[in-house]
């Protein structure tokens, strides 16, 4: 009796099932020379010895569920693996994008404390000559840069949120004055670390315009919820996300919210990055809308799964075409995360950016480094490499 035993992994098992179908056919027959007498005293011909290894990879591929099975894998677009064009590089921990009323790119320059804009011409300038509270050694292994996330532009005025980082009382909402004496204010008060998490911010990562709150939605990873924050710097919870369990995890897994967009339906949607151990096709893009215009989003019917099967969302954006657009941080955020340099192994397992379209999703750009901000016009893919400390743009297909 010949025994085959491999383990099924998250990886591709092709090339596996070609080596099997090589090991059985040539390896077990050909070269062991007992084998090789039995073949020839049953009367085994070549051909049927291929047939018998054939049959073995059919049955190694079953048991694996085939790679198209495995959660996450989504058609990939023949451009995918192209090349972007880099606009700008050497910042550190560039994360949100939006374009201002002049159609000009805004960078947030998370670990740099600065909001850069990017002129025709090319050149960068920064809007503030101070920079804005900003960290580049905070969170796990004191290797997670904290400083401006994400950017708003309401009323012809530029805004920020910037993220808390070791109990500094940062996580604010600031308002830029570019020109003026203090060239930025903040509108949120200091955030008392200690404090309750409800209410408040924890450490505000993506932020949406929403006048249906007379201000922002904000998207808060470290309280788990989207807040409301109006124009005079009042905040409250609009939705608070539940953890979740995955099987062979016994800890709850916590949901995470990440990237926020408005949507043409005028709900806002968020996307999930998910906790540890980050699994894969666990994250989650969310439709969120106050039906009974009670002012939050925390009755039954509220917030409904959008999009399911990613892992690890950093950002969203809608699309003129009408597409939802979103960015996988990376193959493997456990990894990322857990030790070591995080922009080296960014590199090493880099992320993707996704197209959905009425409920096809499509990779659209491979191996983009730890991608945390979008942005999308008619002809042009924007993207933040937040670790590689770059953005680039491709051309929309």
């Amino acid at each position: 009796m010949i025994e085959v035993t491999f383990e099924c992994s998250g990886d591709s098992i092709q090339p596996h099932l070609e080596h099997l179908n090589h090991y059985v056919s040539y390896h077990l027959v050909t070269m062991n020379p007992f084998l090789n007498s039995v073949a020839q005293k049953l009367q085994l011909s070549a051909s049927r010895v291929a047939i018998i290894a054939a049959l073995l990879v059919i049955a190694a591929s079953v048991a694996c569920g085939g790679s198209e099975d495995e959660p996450g894998s989504f058609e990939v677009e023949e451009s995918a693996s192209e090349p972007g064009t880099i606009i700008t590089d050497e910042l550190t921990s560039p994360r949100g994008l939006i374009l201002n009323q002049d159609e000009n790119l805004l960078i947030a320059e998370t670990g740099g404390g600065r909001v850069l804009e990017v002129m025709p011409n090319g050149e960068i300038r920064s809007l503030t000559e101070k920079r804005m509270p900003h960290a580049l050694n905070t969170g796990p292994d004191n290797e997670y840069r904290a400083g401006p996330s994400a950017i708003s532009v309401l009323n012809g005025e530029v805004f920020t949120i910037v993220g808390e980082f070791r109990g500094n009382q940062s996580a604010r909402l600031f308002r830029l004055t570019p020109g003026g004496e203090k060239e930025f204010e903040p509108v949120t008060e200091a955030t008392d670390a200690f404090a309750p998490l409800s209410n408040r911010f924890s450490n505000p990562y993506d932020i949406a315009d929403a006048p249906e709150v007379d201000g922002w939605i904000v998207a808060d990873p470290g309280g788990n919820s989207l807040l409301a924050v109006d124009l005079d710097g009042n905040i409250r919870d609009y939705v608070v996300f539940e953890d979740f369990h995955i099987p062979d995890h016994e800890p709850p897994v916590e949901m995470v919210p990440t990237g926020i967009a408005r949507g043409a339906d005028g709900a806002i949607y968020v996307g999930s990055l998910t906790g540890y151990p980050y699994p894969r096709g666990e994250a989650v893009v969310w439709r969120v809308e106050d039906i009974n215009g009670d002012g939050d989003a925390m009755d039954e019917g509220e917030v409904e799964p959008y999009a399911t099967g990613f892992t690890t969302i950093t950002d969203i954006t809608f699309g003129p075409d009408g597409n939802l657009y979103i960015a996988e941080f990376s193959s493997d955020t456990k990894t990322v995360f857990e030790s070591g340099d995080f922009a080296e192994n960014s590199a090493t397992h880099p992320g993707r950016i996704i197209r959905w379209n009425n409920g096809e999703p499509t990779v659209i750009v491979e191996t983009v480094v730890s991608p945390t901000g979008l942005v999308v016009t008619d002809s042009t893919l924007y993207i933040s490499e937040e670790y590689a400390g770059r953005v680039s743009k491709r051309p929309i297909n």
